[in-house]
């Protein structure tokens, strides 16, 4: 989507529909998906040739291809509530036990992340010094001081230094591809800023959760259907697939939206369609789109959100699927995989995923399917780098570490330019400056990974609270 001259509003006719969603990822399609069970009459605009964004699966050979996210932790009890909105046309399934081995790569080889307190001196990750300091901060550590801190100073203060720079740099990696000294702690994960100003010590924090946890898990309402991490028998593109199907002829692919306008009691819409319409109009406008497509579309009417949000540092990645004949694998790959810390930076990926080591259907018995990362923090011009290049670097990457011998029966490259916006310090006060610009024209909402959370869970999360929003204020339209 690309800024254009600015609409001029005619006199509005009568609305195309009541809302329009414009942005088929996940945050968009959970919006218009509550909307849609509500009874709110809704369309859903994207501008590719198929929805789910970046959360993509494709059938190959035998293979099942996640070309972004590959799993999700159910946290989130909106996002077990979409799950079992779409019971009947996908199958949850939960990933294999091995997968709860975790790798990081660490001075040329793989070690195990540590399990136990016994662990954290064994695992060859830590120094006995460093080991000996995480220990002291699992029985105490320092409060915050009521000041927002990135990642890298409350890992620190909390376990030390050598807990930053291995543990939690390599796990942010995984998540968000960026960097821990940049990163705020508080706008990434919310709990931390709760734990930093009520606990000394995580053991404490646990021990006190304990009595309300066992009365969650005893109460039937709140049992949760599914725990841990888990996919879909189609992969994860089959979620948005379902929601699709769910809204039915109230999506409209290959519908990019050009500009918009608010009206007398809407907003119109300037779209560049393959169709013979290139105008709609609604009363209640949903933004799901990304945060640099989003600025364009608010530059003429909200200037100061276009020019916060057109600034938001965001990461780029590119997810390379190879496929191996078993045989050629030496490495067991007991795991779910590993990923590299920031103390490693000569090695060229972010980390490894043995896709069909945590769900066996995502390839054939007889072969083995790796989901490699590169980018982020870590190769910051990712997407200027040649394919060609980067493959022959994983592949030397995969021989060294895994002993990966022979070619690759497959090789399935993705670019993702802008993927992940990284939170960065003063990332909770863009998005409030952000929200009181849009919030003075009625009926404008927005929704994106750039807002609340990156993760599906957060953005499935924010999707309903949209949801609700709107129908709110279309029960006080009626209302009144």
């Amino acid at each position: 989507m690309t800024a254009v001259a600015p609409l001029v509003p005619p006199r509005p006719g009568p609305p195309a529909c009541d809302v329009i969603v414009v942005g088929g990822g996940i945050s968009g399609l959970t919006v218009a998906w509550h909307l849609h069970r509500a009874g709110a009459d809704v369309t859903l605009l994207e501008s590719q040739t198929q929805v789910g964004g970046a959360v993509r699966t494709a059938h190959r050979d035998g293979f099942l291809l996640e070309k972004g996210p590959f799993n999700v932790i159910v946290r989130a009890p909106e996002f077990e509530e979409l799950l079992a909105g779409v019971a009947t046309r996908v199958r949850v399934v939960t990933a294999s036990d091995e997968a709860k081995n975790r790798y990081i790569y660490r001075h040329g080889r793989l070690r195990r992340v540590p399990s136990g307190l016994l662990t954290l001196f064994t695992s060859g990750l830590l120094t006995a010094g460093g080991a000996l300091r995480a220990l002291r901060g699992l029985l105490v550590s320092a409060r915050g001081d009521g000041r927002e801190v990135t990642l890298d100073e409350f890992a620190t203060r909390r376990f030390g230094r050598e807990v930053a720079d291995t543990l939690v740099s390599a796990a942010i990696a995984g998540i968000l591809a960026g960097d821990i000294r940049r990163l705020s702690a508080y706008a990434a994960f919310p709990v931390l800023e709760d734990f930093d100003r009520t606990s000394c010590t995580p053991l404490g924090r646990t021990l006190r959760r304990v009595p309300g946890m066992l009365r969650k898990r005893r109460d039937p309402a709140q049992r949760r259907r599914w725990r841990g991490l888990v996919s879909l028998d189609t992969g994860l593109g089959g979620l948005c697939d379902a929601l699709a199907a769910e809204l039915g002829p109230r999506v409209r692919c290959a519908h990019a939206v050009e500009a918009i306008a608010p009206v007398a009691d809407g907003f119109r819409l300037r779209l560049r369609t393959p169709d013979a319409q290139p105008e709609l109009y609604c009363r209640r406008l949903v933004l799901a789109t990304p945060a640099r497509q989003t600025a364009a579309l608010l530059a003429d009417h909200a200037p100061a959100a276009a020019r916060i949000l057109g600034a938001l540092e965001s990461a780029s990645l590119t997810v390379i699927n190879l496929a191996y004949r078993r045989e050629h694998v030496a490495h067991p790959l007991d795991g779910f995989g590993f990923l590299v810390p920031r103390n490693e930076p000569d090695f060229p990926l972010m980390g490894v995923l043995w896709a069909d080591s945590a769900f066996p259907h995502h390839a054939p018995a007889s072969c083995r399917l790796l989901r490699v990362f590169m980018g982020g923090a870590r190769t910051p011009d990712i997407i200027q780098r040649d394919p060609a290049q980067l493959v022959d670097a994983t592949r030397r990457a995969l021989r060294d570490v895994l002993g990966v011998n022979g070619e690759p029966l497959l090789v399935d490259l993705c670019p993702y330019a802008d993927a992940i916006p990284q939170y960065t310090l003063g990332h909770r006060e863009r998005v409030a400056a952000v929200r009181a610009s849009v919030g003075v024209i009625p009926g404008l909402h927005l929704a994106g990974n750039y807002l609340e959370g990156v993760s599906i869970n957060d953005c499935v999360k924010l999707g309903k609270k949209v949801a609700l929003e709107v129908l709110a204020q279309r029960a006080a339209r009626a209302a009144r």
